[in-house]
């Protein structure tokens, strides 16, 4: 009972050391459903970014049993604020000064540990200061701050106010490899100058940034300033200053690169650009060796439960067809009703499109009404969602409106093993509507897939659509791919087999932040 005891207690402590935000967020490209099951790859991400280190989990192991067991040297009534050991000791009860030489292993009861593989460390356990002139090793897992692992020299740190300094350091901050001349650290952020920040956790890693002065405020925000990034030895550009919100699923500032049928070899990179409070822009700059230049770009302001959105250039949907927005407006209101399970959403859309010299203003009302999860037992849950839009066309005067549904359901068996199924209805499609954007030429459709992890670095998914028009059950679609996890950056094979239209194979390159 009390191994019991000690493993959830363990279990606890590992979890509230766990952010909640998530990163690197994965969206697939599909026609057959797969969408459903692109939680796998971002629980994956987030738990391979979230993982502790051995010796992180023997601190908080340390940590606990310290906090039982280990007395304080005056008051014995708490417990100690800190606990060393080294090969020579010496400590005076009076002062509180201590030193220690040789290797010397200090732990504080918040999680904070220093090792000095030699030489004289000092300090005071009454006033919780300490200082080692040569190397140290730092690790702090204290809760509400930054998760730490650094290398460094000249280390000076208080416990009690939590400040201190360490130079010509490397090491890990959160999510980030970092290096730097010089380390900061203070209760509500830790300032780094002169130093690198990467997610690549390679001796030499396929992509940085540098900066002149990097400000990370734990579970809120990291402030950059002076930032160039590099891909490879190459400086792609500078820029004065970059805001990573930890509070968002940020998406990276890198290059990705990738192959397919209709556009040949493509290169994409997006940047994103902080413009006000609650307002901010991206760029997507895109080109491919068939058609040139095809990028775009959004403004986004987000208020209460509201979003606006002015949208410019050109873009791609799933069936690899480009059109053009100039520009066009998007605004989305969406929450909960009251204490229910619902949930409400109102789209608007206004804006010109264009492809291949069909040029229209397009206008469009949605009301979407959905439900959380329903139960089924076994852990399966449906999810219902029902929307009624109207969409209309300068070009052809055309109206299409109506209501549109789905039925799904997804079910992760184990870590290897999962599952969806949608059954799903559109009253718009390519032989009612102008545009044929994410649009197939049926209306009632049902869609099944399946995942399975191979190996720790290789995951297989399948996606099958089927057309349910005239009362048949016919294949339609079936798409393939095949995720296979490298160095910091992830290859990403898709096949696309339809029924009519050519088969297609296309390939994605990507820097994934591990």
């Amino acid at each position: 009972m009390k191994n019991k005891r000690k493993a959830c207690a363990a279990l606890l402590s590992l979890m509230t050391l766990l952010p909640a935000q998530a990163f690197a967020q994965y969206e697939s490209d599909t026609n057959t459903g797969t969408r459903r099951l692109d939680f796998i790859e971002n629980q994956r991400r987030l738990a391979r970014e979230n993982m502790l280190t051995e010796e992180q989990q023997q601190l908080v192991e340390d940590t606990n049993q310290m906090a039982q067991n280990l007395r304080h040297p005056v008051d014995p009534k708490k417990a100690s604020p800190m606990a060393f050991e080294g090969d020579d000791l010496t400590y005076n009860e009076e002062t509180g000064e201590f030193t220690a030489t040789g290797k010397v292993h200090i732990i504080q009861l918040d999680r904070h540990q220093f090792d000095s593989p030699e030489g004289e460390v000092r300090g005071n356990l009454k006033t919780n200061d300490i200082e080692i002139p040569g190397k140290s090793h730092m690790l702090q897992l204290t809760p509400g701050q930054s998760r730490v692992i650094l290398d460094g020299v000249n280390t000076v740190y208080n416990y009690r106010n939590k400040l201190g300094t360490m130079d010509e350091a490397s090491g890990k901050v959160d999510h980030y490899y970092v290096t730097g001349k010089r380390f900061e650290f203070y209760p509500d952020r830790i300032v780094v100058y002169d130093g690198t920040a990467t997610k690549c956790g390679a001796k030499r890693p396929d992509y940085h940034q540098t900066v002149k002065k990097m400000t990370i405020y734990p579970e809120d925000k990291i402030v950059m300033e002076h930032v160039g990034i590099w891909v490879k030895g190459a400086c792609l550009y500078t820029k004065p200053r970059h805001v990573v919100d930890l509070k968002k699923e940020e998406q990276q500032e890198l290059p990705r690169v990738g192959y397919s049928r209709k556009d040949g070899v493509w290169i994409s990179h997006d940047i994103g650009i902080p413009i006000a409070r609650r307002v901010s822009g991206r760029l997507n700059l895109y080109a491919n060796s068939k058609a040139g230049a095809r990028s775009s770009g959004n403004i986004n302001w987000n208020v209460g439960h509201s979003s606006y959105e002015l949208r410019y250039g050109y873009y791609q949907d799933s069936n690899e067809v480009w059109f053009k927005r100039e520009p066009f407006f998007y605004y989305k209101y969406g929450r909960r009703i009251g204490t229910t399970h619902l949930h409400y959403s109102l789209n608007y859309e206004l804006g010109h499109w264009s492809k291949k010299n069909v040029d229209s203003t397009r206008r469009y009302y949605g009301v979407t009404l959905s439900r959380d999860g329903i139960p089924l037992g076994g852990r399966w849950f449906l999810n219902p969602s029902v929307t009624y839009s109207i969409a209309q066309e300068t070009y052809n005067d055309s109206t299409v409106r109506g209501f549109s549904w789905s039925l799904a359901t997804t079910k992760k068996f184990d870590d290897r093993w999962a599952c969806y199924a949608t059954f799903a209805y559109s009253r718009a499609n390519t032989r009612n509507s102008l545009y044929d954007y994410d649009l197939d030429s049926f209306s009632r459709k049902f869609m099944m897939g399946l995942s399975y992890r191979v190996t720790p670095r290789d995951r297989l998914v399948i996606g099958t659509a089927y057309n349910l028009d005239n009362g048949k059950f016919r294949l339609d679609k079936t798409e393939y791919y095949w995720f296979h996890d490298m160095h910091c950056s992830q290859l990403i094979v898709q096949f696309k087999q339809y029924r009519n239209e050519d088969n297609a194979l296309n390939f994605k390159w990507e820097f994934t932040p591990w």
